[in-house]
């Protein structure tokens, strides 16, 4: 059973805070980013090489970084920044190991673009990664209506397209060298996956 408290300012998205999600499904709680949870959300981004990734800049983040991304969303009606938690025996949340970041598309309020998911390496190949998306899916549905949903990975994230491929987006289109990350040109794969009733 999962608990769902979403809060948004209205039905057309007008607002100046991001979509706050606060989901409770089995043993994962959700809950937004906060300014003081930014340390540990740098540490998932920079933990390694292939988190590149979801950075999408070709160097470790820097706090910098991940205050501009923070800030960006923060002010942003449209978009969610959640932390992943995994809760104790009690079903308190104990500790972040993970984010998910996204959006409502700004033309077509039936879309919604999931921009990054990251767990911490040593909960992945558990299902946690699939069990996240899955929750973030059917609130995205159930809650705003959302009829499809977007991901764009590169070219070179094989293990990502994996992943994407695995809990049932499909290819849609390749926007060829949209993209340069360490010296190289990367291709823009958009994936998608429709949400049935």
């Amino acid at each position: 059973m999962s608990i769902l408290t979403l809060k948004h300012f209205n039905s057309s998205f007008e607002g100046d805070n991001m979509l706050t999600i606060n989901l409770n499904n089995e043993n994962l709680f959700f809950k937004d980013v906060n300014k003081d949870d930014l340390q540990e959300v740098l540490k998932l981004y920079n933990q390694n090489e292939t988190n590149i990734y979801a950075t999408g800049i070709g160097r470790p983040m820097s706090y910098e970084d991940i205050n501009q991304k923070y800030l960006e969303v923060l002010v942003n009606s449209h978009e969610f920044f959640a932390g992943i938690f995994i809760c104790n025996s009690d079903g308190v949340e104990s500790k972040m190991i993970g984010v998910i970041k996204g959006r409502i598309d700004y033309d077509n309020n039936e879309e919604a673009w999931i921009s990054s998911i990251l767990i911490d390496s040593s909960y992945q190949k558990n299902g946690i990664g699939t069990k996240a998306v899955s929750a973030i899916l059917k609130m995205l549905k159930n809650t705003y209506d959302i009829k499809a949903v977007m991901i764009g990975t590169l070219s070179g994230n094989s293990i990502g397209r994996e992943f994407w491929n695995k809990i049932g987006f499909s290819y849609i289109r390749t926007i060829e060298q949209y993209f340069k990350l360490n010296n190289k040109t990367e291709d823009f794969i958009i994936m998608k996956k429709d949400l049935k009733k």
